[in-house]
């Protein structure tokens, strides 16, 4: 049995990979990293009858890379930052008097990717719902992600988010 001891590991280059403390605790010095991450919210909006619509995530809560755009509401994957990607988004609405139906879009570079109608689940006290779409994504540098919404409840408009009562966030898998 052979045992390696070292406090530092270094590529060619000299750039720190691992270190030790030399208790056992070892940080990365940035070379093993899950980032980038985001979180953005929203405010509040107005979803128009049967009409798909970008939401409106226009308050950055996280950002590692700047990588999230308040303006055009959309994550783009930094470059070099490519790989396998956690991806949620999630928007609470009020209930209404009709049966909900709400539905969420992820869209990769324009085109939808995927989609999820889940107004089953409420919150613990019964008076709102949640519509969310969890997904795995394997996304290039360049790739952006961007969030729709889709209201068949009400003809006219119904408001969703309501005081940043939802999210879209991420991150990058380290290893993956």
């Amino acid at each position: 049995m052979s045992i390696l001891k070292t406090n530092q590991i270094t590529d060619l280059g000299g750039n720190e990979l691992l270190t030790s403390n030399g208790s056992g605790v070892i940080s990365s010095g940035g070379a093993i990293t899950n980032t980038p991450i985001w979180k953005a919210g929203i405010t509040s909006q107005s979803l128009a009858y049967n009409t798909t619509t970008k939401v409106d995530y226009d308050n950055e809560i996280t950002d590692t890379d700047n990588a999230y755009d308040t303006t055009n509401k959309r994550f783009t994957v930094p470059s070099g930052k490519g790989g396998t990607y956690i991806v949620h988004t999630w928007y609470r609405v009020g209930t209404g008097t009709d049966s909900p139906s709400f539905d969420i879009f992820v869209y990769k570079n324009g085109s939808n990717l995927n989609n999820t109608e889940d107004m089953a689940s409420f919150t613990v006290n019964q008076s709102y719902n949640t519509v969310q779409c969890t997904g795995m994504l394997e996304l290039s540098a360049g790739d952006y992600l961007e969030i729709y919404a889709r209201q068949a409840e009400v003809s006219g408009t119904y408001t969703i988010g309501y005081s940043n009562e939802g999210r879209f966030w991420g991150y990058k898998l380290i290893g993956a």
